[in-house]
């Protein structure tokens, strides 16, 4: 579903007056995530009488974009520890949403890379989240919501857009294209392929690192190399959930021609006749496996941490490719 048609039923919800107190917004935190919280903020503090909300030039729907509405609390992780520490909920978020509006009426809260939350601060915060104030509304932004309690999880409507993030070209056609190459049925050439792929992590890490100088350079701050290489990391994972993103929709894809879906499912249309001739040569049962690979390859990379390299060569050993 385009981004456009999920920000509508929103928008629906609360014209209806039945909106959720809570959103998490499964997304690039610096992408489509934050593009759907801002849109959702803009129509909320929009003011705007003649024209559909958000307009977006009005002086509301500008401050919401510049972060500077004073009924929005922005909370993010805290630069050297990346965690979203108790006393930040504490002393930054929830007394300002405790107080009155000065504007519309409506107050928000947002809580970035929500999956930083720890323990304590994600029961601190839950507190509030039981018993939101009248017109509040709080939106959680999120590349690893598995990793929030569930607790939080059960009170908040998931707005999922991993499905609309691509990852960028030329790396895009590189990795489909290692996908879709049919040498690799011996062991040796399922290691050319792991190979293969991480060197385009490796290429992505190498546009990360000027990305972020760059973008350091524009900014002028002086900031420690701790903070420089806190913001290449953020900026890497989001290239790299997307990289494995690429991974999940081809056995994705694999997996419903397995189980007899027609060709208007899959994502990657274009090589239809590939993923066909692969799944003739894989069950269903083997499909699933090798989506649990993928998955499993995330938790590896993201969560835990591991070497790269030596991690893609146990995943694409692990798959069937249908070869």
């Amino acid at each position: 579903m385009p981004i456009n048609e999920k920000f509508e039923m929103v928008r629906h919800a609360f014209e209806c007056g039945r909106p959720s107190h809570a959103y998490l917004i499964k997304g690039a935190v610096r992408g489509t995530g934050m593009e759907m919280a801002t849109r959702i903020l803009q129509y909320l503090f929009c003011t705007a009488t003649e024209t559909t909300k958000p307009c977006g030039i009005c002086t509301a729907c500008i401050k919401v974009q510049a972060k500077t509405e004073v009924d929005i609390t922005w909370i993010y992780p805290e630069k050297k520890s990346r965690v979203i520490s108790v006393e930040n909920i504490r002393e930054n978020l929830l007394p300002v949403i405790g107080k009155s509006a000065f504007g519309t009426g409506w107050k928000a809260g947002v809580i970035v890379g929500a999956d930083r939350l720890n323990v304590a601060s994600s029961n601190a915060f839950l507190k509030t989240l039981e018993e939101p104030p009248a017109n509040t509304v709080f939106l959680l932004l999120s590349e690893a919501p598995q990793q929030l309690l569930p607790t939080i999880l059960s009170r908040c409507q998931k707005i999922d857009l991993d499905e609309l993030r691509e990852l960028d070209e030329p790396w895009l056609s590189r990795v489909l294209e290692t996908l879709s190459f049919d040498l690799y049925k011996s062991p040796l050439q399922r290691l050319a392929m792991a190979n293969n792929l991480y060197s385009i992590l490796c290429d992505i890490k190498q546009h990360v690192e000027s990305l972020v100088k760059e973008e350091s350079a524009n900014e002028n701050v002086d900031e420690s190399k701790e903070v420089f290489d806190a913001k290449i990391s953020a900026r890497y994972r989001e290239f790299r959930s997307d990289f494995i993103m690429i991974l999940m929709r081809w056995m994705r894809d694999l997996m419903i021609l397995c189980a007899g879906g027609s060709d208007s499912l899959i994502h990657n249309k274009e090589y239809a006749l590939v993923l066909k001739k692969r799944a003739a040569k894989l069950d269903l049962y083997r499909a699933i496996i090798n989506i649990k690979a993928v998955e499993e390859l995330y938790t590896h990379l993201n969560d835990r941490n591991m070497p790269e390299e030596s991690t893609l060569v146990f995943a694409i050993d692990r798959i069937q490719h249908g070869v």
